[in-house]
């Protein structure tokens, strides 16, 4: 690198050389390349707004505007979405929606068994691939973070939303399946992972329950004799563990 004829050394030495040491002064030119068109001169950035598709998707959850399918839920809520995106998300929706199922040709589709917030919150993740923030408030209670996680996991199970399943059963925030499973909430939690097939979740549960005292917590509540009567694989894989 450099130039290897940029001065000899003799010369160094004999002129520019004080007591060993010799002192370099460097300048540095910026040249543009602007070839005299003054189009291609230097100028500032520009700010470029960050993206904003996830906000204005998350305006079209619910919204009649373009819509062509609405949904009632729990018996008298009303909720509009949009074919396309629901059946480019989910392979259910797809078969349902754009097959020849019968809910292809009806404008309203009657949901059993999940609650209104839940549904909302299913579509807002298929709209955005994002749970609403509403869903991971700290001051939600512990209990009730509990049970809507549990349901939207079952909803996302239906809809083989697999990211939405591990979302709701894992997470930075602490009011998810993963982090808030306890002595009370084990086995409920368990039954809901076996159920839905989320391993990952089913196997934070066994794994807490080999911690410290927590069996001898857990196996004394009503959740764990429900499961011990309903999923007999389940307990056996506890044994198992128990036994290892």
């Amino acid at each position: 690198m450099g130039w290897h004829r940029f001065i000899r050394r003799g010369d160094l030495e004999s002129s520019h050389v004080v007591d060993g040491v010799a002192t370099f002064v460097c300048g540095l030119v910026v040249l543009r390349d602007d070839d005299g068109d003054d189009r291609r001169r230097w100028r500032p950035c520009i700010a470029v707004p960050p993206p904003n598709l996830a906000a204005h998707l998350a305006g079209m959850v619910g919204c009649p505007d373009g819509s062509d399918v609405s949904f009632s839920v729990g018996g008298e809520t009303l909720i509009h979405a949009h074919r396309a995106v629901l059946a480019a998300r989910s392979p259910v929706f797809r078969a349902e929606l754009l097959g020849s199922m019968a809910e292809a040709t009806m404008p309203c589709v009657t949901l059993h068994d999940i609650e209104p917030a839940t549904f909302r919150a299913l579509l807002h993740f298929v709209y955005t691939d994002a749970l609403p923030a509403s869903s991971t408030s700290p001051s939600t209670a512990a209990a009730a973070a509990v049970e809507f996680f549990r349901g939207l996991l079952a909803a996302a199970d239906r809809y083989a939303l697999d990211r939405l399943k591990l979302m709701c059963a894992q997470s930075t925030h602490n009011d998810k399946l993963w982090e808030i499973v306890s002595a009370e909430t084990f086995a409920a939690t368990l039954a809901c992972a076996e159920m839905h097939s989320c391993t990952e979740l089913k196997t934070r549960c066994i794994d807490f329950l080999m911690e410290d005292s927590n069996f001898k917590k857990a196996a004394v509540t009503d959740d764990y004799l429900h499961l011990y009567a309903e999923l007999p694989v389940v307990i056996n894989e506890i044994k198992a563990r128990l036994q290892a």
